[in-house]
C-alpha cells in the first residue's frame, strides 16, 4: 500500500536534501592554481633550509625561507624577541653557522652547486608582542644592514 504524499513528507524531503547539499564540500575552482610552475634548485634548497633551521634552532615551526628568483639568493625570515640590534645579530650568526654546516654541504652534495654564506640573506624580525613584527636588521651579501624602519631606540 502506497502512502499518500503530504505537505509534511514534502517538507521533510526538502529539509533532507538541503542538509545533504550543505554537507557537500565546496570546490575551490581557482583555475589559476593549475598553471605550470617550474620548481628550481633554489626552491629545493630553500625548502631544505627551512627544515634544517627548524631542527638546528629547535623551533616549533619552520621559518619562512624562499628562493628569490630576481636576486638569485635564498631569503630567510628569522623571528625572535631580541632587545637590540647587537642581540639580533648574535641570533643571526647562529643561523649563519647552520648555513655553513648544513645548507652549503646539502647544495653541494645534492645538486653539485658551490654556494657561499653570501647566497643567503637572513632578515631578523622582532616579535616582542608589542604589535606587528618589525624588521630590525638583515645580513645580506655578508654585510649587516639596519632596517630603515626600525624604531629609533634600537640603534647600535
Amino acid at each position: 500500500m502506497m502512502r499518500p504524499v503530504t505537505a509534511r513528507s514534502i517538507a521533510a524531503l526538502v529539509a533532507a536534501l538541503s542538509i545533504a547539499a550543505a554537507a557537500i564540500p565546496a570546490e575551490a575552482g581557482n583555475k589559476r592554481l593549475s598553471q605550470p610552475y617550474t620548481y628550481t634548485v633554489g626552491d629545493d634548497v630553500a625548502t631544505r633550509t627551512a627544515g634544517l633551521f627548524r631542527v638546528v634552532a629547535g623551533l616549533e615551526a619552520s621559518p619562512l625561507v624562499y628562493y628569490d628568483r630576481k636576486e638569485q639568493c635564498l631569503v630567510a625570515y628569522i623571528v625572535g624577541s631580541a632587545a637590540d640590534i647587537t642581540e639580533a645579530k648574535r641570533e643571526i650568526e647562529g643561523f649563519v653557522g647552520a648555513v655553513k654546516e648544513y645548507v652549503l654541504p646539502y647544495a653541494k652534495s645534492q645538486h653539485g652547486i658551490a654556494l657561499t654564506e653570501n647566497d643567503v640573506t637572513l632578515i631578523y624580525f622582532n616579535d616582542g608582542g608589542d604589535g606587528s613584527p618589525f624588521e630590525m636588521v638583515r645580513r645580506e651579501n655578508g654585510q649587516y644592514k639596519a632596517a630603515p624602519e626600525a624604531p629609533g631606540d634600537l640603534k647600535e
